[in-house]
């Protein structure tokens, strides 16, 4: 049998979190977008299915 704790305030907030980004150079290789994240001024990949929603700058 598997027991869960309950998760603490920290804990739900890493489920939860969704964050805006601005990317630039993107590479896309389904599942997977590689792209400069502005927001961490590194290169980052993304999972595809992650991703709630795309704009335009």
């Amino acid at each position: 049998m598997c027991r869960w704790s309950p998760l603490n305030d920290r804990q739900l907030a890493l489920l939860t979190r969704i964050t805006v980004r601005t990317l630039s150079r993107l590479e896309l290789d389904p599942p997977y977008l590689e792209a400069w994240c502005h927001l961490r001024g590194d290169e980052r990949v993304f999972t595809l299915s992650r991703i709630h929603g795309v704009m335009p700058t």
